[in-house]
């Protein structure tokens, strides 16, 4: 009996060793399927929420775990990241589980949590509908993730004798390994697809910025005022041809890209320049940078130019910039104003000159008057002689009077007080009225002998125009009075010819003439043609000036047309304004 009690309790303890066995080949089964399932089904998972829902969810049906979570743990808070129900009649995201401060205190410090909740039950409690299920055993690993710094997978298994967690925390170990290195690799490649995504961002960025900085420049390059070439120069720092430049190249010299691309630059200077001078903008092309002027052949024309140069390093090989600007009206002022101080300055030698001369015109006239005025309060004067000496006062007072007026006129032109007042004239007595008054100044002047011929083609009543009677008369007196002083023999002619919408006035002589290079100069103030013998005329050399300003403010021009021992024609038209 007792061998046969010892046989049945040796099958006893085999079966219990093979029902151990395979309890623990069905584990190893179980995790070997769950980390197989866990490699194959989750290999291409990119989102760290599917990953820990997936190996939760299989975790629970193949450990037949009810409650399986992955929480973020701190010091005093935690936040359920991914928790899987099977016992929760809704969604296993509506399941809330509250945990206490002293199960959360326990999480933070130890390294396993394993406790019996039925003994426990205050440590958490479920705030949802659980269909029956009542928390047995729970299980709570912490873990450190590459995305979490304090992490715990926490399984509750249904309280039952027969559904206890296994002892054995190796699986569980090794799957949470598993599940972190692929979190981790998830979190790498989504930082790492995050900063691609910025870095591309960045390039996107940056490209935008280079690609609106070039429009930018392009657009500066090609709408400048100034011309800009791009030169490029070889290794022995030779101008091999123009790479590029902009629009304004072709407006200012009339040169295309295809006509400088393969050609010299030094061949293009204008051909008068001399070899010195062409190594001398040679060198200046060689430095780092330069400023000059020069003059270059164009489609146009010579050009003249002002080049800014700068050489710099560009793609392996040098390259000069070179601004340039066309300079010919620069120069053309630059040439007035050199013109117009040597006016100034001529007529400052002019007022000089002036000053001087009126000292001694306005002085001989009244040593003549102050002279003969004593000579007449002589008593044994007969009546000849006092005739002979109140004449000579007569004629130097009047010309003290015509120096004075001039000075007056020229005075008022200059401060822009000449005010013209147009009146009906009949042009035709005025004529008449100056060729009697010229008769009798050429008496006066012993020329009796010189023919006064007059012009007036119109009648009396076309002969009428609107202008100003007493300017017009002032202007003609002063060139019939220049025709008298030289003029020695044949005629003096005044008169008009109707020109269409015109009146052309002329006083024509046979006197000296004027030679061609003084006939410009006799309309400048101050200036006197003088024949540098003792009688030669005097005067201000102001009368032509006043002359000209006169009539260029009445709307006319004054001209000369003269030949030396010829004589003289001054003329000058006025617009043929008949009286409404």
């Amino acid at each position: 009996m007792d061998e046969q009690q010892q046989k049945i309790e040796s099958l006893e303890g085999r079966i219990k060793a093979l029902e151990e066995e395979n309890n623990s080949l069905s584990d190893r089964m179980e995790e070997v399927l769950l980390m197989s399932l866990i490699n194959e089904n989750f290999d291409e998972v990119s989102d760290e929420t599917t990953l820990l829902m997936g190996v939760l969810e299989k975790i629970s049906v193949l450990k037949d775990i009810p409650y399986c979570a992955c929480y973020e743990i701190g010091s005093a808070r935690y936040n359920c990241l991914v928790q899987y129900c099977s016992f929760s009649n809704d969604d296993s995201s509506q399941v809330l589980l509250t945990l206490s401060d002293d199960l959360l205190k326990q999480l933070n410090s130890q390294p396993v949590t394993r406790l019996n909740l039925h003994k426990d039950s205050n440590l958490l409690q479920f705030e949802s509908s659980q269909a029956g299920f009542e928390p047995g055993e729970l299980l709570a690993i912490p873990f450190r993730a590459r995305a979490l710094s304090h992490g715990v997978f926490i399984f509750i298994c249904q309280d039952s004798p027969a559904r206890r967690l296994a002892s054995d925390l190796l699986p569980f170990q090794h799957i949470i390994r598993l599940v972190i290195d692929k979190w981790d690799r998830i979190s790498l490649l989504n930082e790492l697809t995050q900063l691609n995504h910025q870095l591309e961002d960045r390039v996107e960025e940056r490209t935008l910025q280079l690609r609106q900085s070039e429009e930018r420049y392009r657009l500066l390059f090609a709408m400048a005022n100034d011309a800009i070439f791009l030169w490029d120069v070889n290794s022995r720092g030779e101008i091999m041809g123009c790479r590029e430049m902009n629009d304004a190249v072709y407006e200012m010299t009339g040169y295309r890209k295809n006509d400088l691309q393969s050609i010299d630059l030094f061949t293009l200077l204008k051909d008068d320049y001399t070899a010195k001078e062409r190594k001398h903008f040679q060198r200046l092309f060689a430095r780092q940078s330069a400023i000059f002027r020069a003059s270059f052949k164009t489609p146009k024309g010579i050009l003249p130019m002002e080049l800014h140069t700068r050489r710099f390093q560009l793609q392996n090989g040098q390259m000069i910039l070179a601004i340039a600007r066309d300079i010919s009206k620069q120069l053309a002022y630059e040439q007035e104003i050199i013109l117009a101080k040597n006016q100034a300055v001529e007529s400052e030698k002019l007022k000089t000159a002036f000053l001087a001369n009126m000292s001694h015109e306005i002085r001989t006239p009244m040593n003549a008057i102050i002279g003969f005025s004593e000579l007449l309060s002589q008593d044994e004067l007969n009546q000849n002689e006092v005739r002979l000496f109140a004449d000579i006062i007569f004629k130097n007072s009047m010309h003290l009077l015509n120096l004075i007026n001039d000075i007056v006129d020229y005075s008022k032109i200059e401060a822009g007080q000449v005010t013209i007042y147009n009146e009906p004239i009949n042009v035709n007595e005025l004529i008449s009225e100056l060729s009697i008054n010229m008769i009798s100044i050429l008496h006066k002047a012993s020329k009796s002998h010189i023919d006064v011929l007059t012009h007036t083609p119109l009648a009396d009543r076309d002969a009428v125009l609107v202008t100003d009677r007493t300017r017009l008369r002032q202007v003609l007196s002063n060139l019939i009075n220049n025709a008298i002083k030289f003029t020695q023999k044949g005629f003096i002619e005044i008169g008009y010819q109707y020109n269409d919408r015109f009146l052309e006035f002329f006083v024509r002589d046979t006197g000296i003439g004027i030679a061609p290079e003084n006939q410009k100069k006799v309309f400048e103030r101050f200036v006197q043609i003088r024949d540098n013998t003792p009688d030669s005329p005097g005067g201000t050399g102001l009368g032509l000036a006043i002359c000209s300003n006169l009539i260029e403010r009445m709307s006319g021009h004054l001209c000369l047309q003269s030949a030396i021992g010829e004589g003289s024609t001054f003329w000058f038209t006025l617009p043929y304004t008949k009286p409404s």
